[in-house]
């Protein structure tokens, strides 16, 4: 009966943030009176806010409503998403920008202030998961609260974030790929992506939404997989690293370099989110390995109901 509540708990939760994500998207599109949509969400003149901004802001928002929600559950400390989201969160920006600044091709920033100018996009979801994943523990150890029951929790928050978020860069006009070459391909897409995406009447692979479909498999299938029993707790930080890092170092990044031009951040000549992207399937895969040989007692994430007990 207690299983029952939960999964109805949980499912009216999933609910909840599909419509704040579909009403915000509607508001974005819907405002619109043709495409390619204007960036600006909300115009004071002097002070301008960017669907961009909204998009990010409500992908955290869906993210951290999910994640309390759950750590609620499992009797984690009340508001501690909100606590650490206070810190982590501007860090996690911060670490995103630097990122993106560092490896940009197309240089342009001559003050302090461009550098810190997100408006028009500019941030690398590689620098934020880098800089989230030195802050947790370090949060977790001060705080001393359990940090792998956690770590689940937030990649899934991850995840969330990354899907929403990635409708940012499509109002921005960016994150695209090269000229789709089959005409099944568009009759597929939305109508309003595949105007978004018309660049000189060519329509661009949206690679944003590729990579959001990409996370949304990895989303369903981290909560199947806990269901049926076969996560143990912390290894949603494994499979994230390795099925995101394939996605995007294999797949997305690729279809990047040959989009617009500065889309692809490069170091040297060479896409530095490949790079990276199988940094991290490589760091998801020895994590595993060390989780199933060496951490052989942790608790299977679907018995896990009270970390302090």
């Amino acid at each position: 009966m207690h299983t029952h509540h939960n999964t109805k708990h949980q499912h009216h939760q999933y609910m909840i943030m599909i419509h704040i994500f579909l009403m915000v998207l509607f508001l974005a599109i819907g405002s619109q009176s043709s495409a390619p949509y204007s960036r600006v969400a909300i115009d004071f003149g002097s002070i301008q806010i960017y669907w961009y901004a909204i998009f990010i802001l409500t992908g955290v928002f869906i993210a951290a409503y999910y994640s309390q929600n759950e750590l609620n559950r499992l009797n984690y400390p009340k508001d501690i998403i909100y606590d650490g989201l206070l810190i982590g969160l501007p860090l996690a920006i911060l670490g995103a920008r630097l990122y993106y600044v560092l490896f940009d091709p197309i240089p342009h920033y001559k003050t302090f202030l461009d550098i810190i100018n997100i408006s028009k996009g500019g941030l690398a979801i590689h620098g934020a998961i880098i800089t989230t994943l030195v802050f947790v523990p370090i949060f977790c150890k001060i705080k001393k609260i359990k940090l792998l029951p956690l770590i689940d929790t937030l990649m899934i928050g991850f995840l969330i974030g990354q899907i929403v978020g990635r409708f940012g860069n499509f109002m921005n006009h960016e994150a695209y790929g090269p000229a789709i070459q089959s005409a099944w391909v568009i009759d597929i897409l939305p109508k309003f992506i595949v105007e978004q995406m018309t660049l000189g009447n060519v329509v661009h692979h949206p690679t944003f939404l590729y990579e959001g479909l990409w996370n949304l498999s990895m989303l369903v299938t981290l909560i199947i997989l806990k269901k049926k029993r076969l996560l143990k707790v912390g290894e949603n930080l494994g499979l994230y690293l390795i099925w995101y890092g394939l996605g995007r170092g294999i797949i997305i990044e690729p279809m990047r370099v040959n989009g617009a031009y500065g889309d692809a951040l490069m170091i040297m000549d060479i896409p530095v989110n490949i790079i990276m992207s199988l940094v991290f399937v490589a760091l998801g895969v020895v994590y595993l390995f060390f989780s199933r040989l060496k951490m052989k007692n942790l608790p299977y994430q679907v018995d896990l109901v009270n970390v302090t007990s």
